[in-house]
């Protein structure tokens, strides 16, 4: 799975602009050819080479949806799923959110966030850049502030005083740009709460890890430096219990608030952490632990429950507010 040789990579590391690089996968969790790279210097691992702006935005927009969820829109147990994740994320999100706030969601998906927040009288608006899941949410959720486009499509600067962003980032094709964009989105002293995977966490087995639609892998040194670097403070990080995805909440500031010399000692040492982790994280050692058997059982469970539950039910819809009427006891902050 790993390389020791040394190379240059195609694009400069979006972290620190290195561009020494060693190959740490050639195939993606489906056994297809994809070669991730990791910076040698500060450990930000991407895809190397890209796919073009334009087959990106593409893939988003009409295959991204049908590769991963295998559904033109999303099917019963898609409702069901999303909403109990929904009213999960919402909890954290009312950690950060204030009364009166203006809201934005990045990547809204099927609009089932922002039905669960709209349940509990705060509106929101979202993008998403898939057509049929875009519609979902106007037509099936009645989500009318969700439009269909990409980050970059959003003009009106100074505009929101938070900025969700989950399981999104790590897909952008170019995370300075889309990172200066939320800056100039948000009004002063705005904030970003975003979730991204962690390139640490060894939840999965090894040969599943690396997906064509990740270009980018983070560590929670990485993504503080890219934001710090580009007008950002860190109000909090934590890492999620199981996942060990990454939770980070920014404060939008008038400039950089790093230096280079900052940054590079930031991430001194970064890379060599990061190699070591996924050295270890062996086939072998992986399925001699409980995780991969614990996971497999949870997840039968959670489907074999699913499945009773959505099958009285004729539209995703109801299945939303069903869930949302059991399990919705949180309440809008005053």
């Amino acid at each position: 799975m790993h390389s020791a040789r040394h190379c240059t990579a195609s694009l400069p590391c979006a972290v620190c602009g290195n561009n020494q690089i060693k190959i740490i996968a050639k195939k993606d969790r489906n056994g297809q050819p994809l070669i991730n790279v990791m910076c040698i210097n500060c450990g930000l691992v991407w895809v190397d080479p890209q796919p073009t702006i334009e087959c990106t935005e593409k893939f988003y927009a009409s295959e991204y949806r049908k590769q991963y969820k295998k559904a033109f829109q999303p099917k019963h147990k898609h409702c069901y799923r999303e909403t109990l994740r929904a009213i999960d994320r919402s909890t954290r999100f009312l950690s950060v959110y204030r009364d009166g706030m203006r809201v934005l969601d990045v990547g809204a998906g099927a609009g089932f966030f922002a039905y669960v927040l709209q349940r509990i009288g705060i509106l929101i608006d979202g993008i998403e850049p898939n057509e049929e899941y875009a519609n979902y949410a106007r037509s099936n959720l009645q989500l009318n502030t969700i439009i269909t486009g990409f980050l970059r499509d959003l003009t009106t600067e100074n505009q929101y005083d938070l900025i969700t962003i989950n399981h999104v980032f790590e897909h952008m094709p170019n995370p300075r740009e889309a990172m200066v964009q939320m800056h100039k989105l948000l009004k002063k002293g705005g904030h970003v709460l975003m979730e991204i995977p962690n390139i640490e966490a060894i939840y999965h087995a090894p040969n599943k890890i690396f997906h064509v639609g990740h270009l980018y892998w983070y560590n929670p040194n990485t993504i503080r430096a890219l934001a710090l670097q580009l007008g950002f403070l860190i109000d909090d990080i934590q890492i999620i219990n199981g996942t060990k995805h990454i939770n980070i909440v920014l404060t939008k500031c008038d400039e950089s608030t790093v230096t280079e010399v900052e940054v590079n000692s930031l991430v001194a040492g970064n890379a060599e952490i990061i190699s070591a982790v996924l050295q270890q994280h062996t086939m072998q050692r992986h399925f001699f632990t409980p995780t991969p058997y614990v996971r497999f059982l949870r997840k039968s469970h959670q489907y074999y429950k699913e499945q009773i539950y959505i099958k009285k039910f004729n539209n995703g819809k109801d299945i939303c507010d069903s869930v949302c009427n059991k399990l919705l006891s949180i309440q809008k902050p005053n």
